[in-house]
C-alpha cells in the first residue's frame, strides 16, 4: 500500500511538471501579441512605401515624356520660356484606377516646364529644357520631380 501511495505522488508530480500553467500561456499569448502587431506596422508603413514609389514613377515617367517631345522638335519649334517655369499648371495628368463601377483617380500631377537659351559668339548653339512635376500625397504634400537635359543646335536639326 505504501508503495501504491508513491507511485501516485510520483505520478501526480510527473503529470504538473507535463504542463503550462496559465501565466506560461498569458506571457506566450502576450508576446505573440506584440511580435503580431510589428509585423502588422511593417506591413502598412510597406504599402504606404510602395504607394509613394509607385507616384514618384509615374511623375518620371510623364517627365520622360515631356523632354523626349520637347527633345524631338525641331530646333525652330522649341520656344524659349526665357528662364521662367511655364504659367499655371503646365500639363495635368491624372492617374485613374479602374474599380468596378467606374474609374477613380488616384493621383493628379502637374506639369511645368522652362527652356532657357545659352547664348554663344556665333548666336543661339544651346538650349537647357528642364521639366518639372508636381503633386500632392497624404502626410507628403508639394511632392516635386525634375528632370533637365540639353539640347545643342547642330546644322542637321
Amino acid at each position: 500500500m505504501d508503495q501504491l501511495i508513491r507511485r501516485m505522488r510520483r505520478a501526480a508530480r510527473a503529470k504538473r511538471r507535463g504542463g503550462f500553467t496559465l501565466l506560461e500561456v498569458m506571457v506566450a499569448m502576450g508576446i505573440l501579441a506584440t511580435g503580431l502587431l510589428a509585423v502588422s506596422a511593417a506591413q502598412l508603413y510597406a504599402m504606404r512605401g510602395g504607394r509613394a514609389g509607385r507616384h514618384t514613377t509615374d511623375a518620371a515617367e510623364f517627365a520622360q515624356q515631356k523632354i523626349e517631345e520637347l527633345a524631338r522638335r525641331a530646333w525652330a519649334d522649341i520656344p524659349s520660356t526665357g528662364g521662367a517655369w511655364t504659367p499655371g499648371a503646365g500639363e495635368v495628368h491624372n492617374n485613374d484606377v479602374a474599380t468596378q463601377g467606374a474609374n477613380i483617380t488616384e493621383q493628379t500631377y502637374s506639369l511645368q516646364w522652362r527652356i532657357t537659351d545659352t547664348v554663344g559668339p556665333s548666336g543661339v548653339f544651346l538650349k537647357t529644357i528642364d521639366v518639372r512635376v508636381q503633386w500632392n500625397e497624404p502626410n507628403r504634400p508639394n511632392r516635386v520631380y525634375t528632370i533637365s537635359t540639353m539640347r545643342h543646335n547642330d546644322a542637321r536639326s
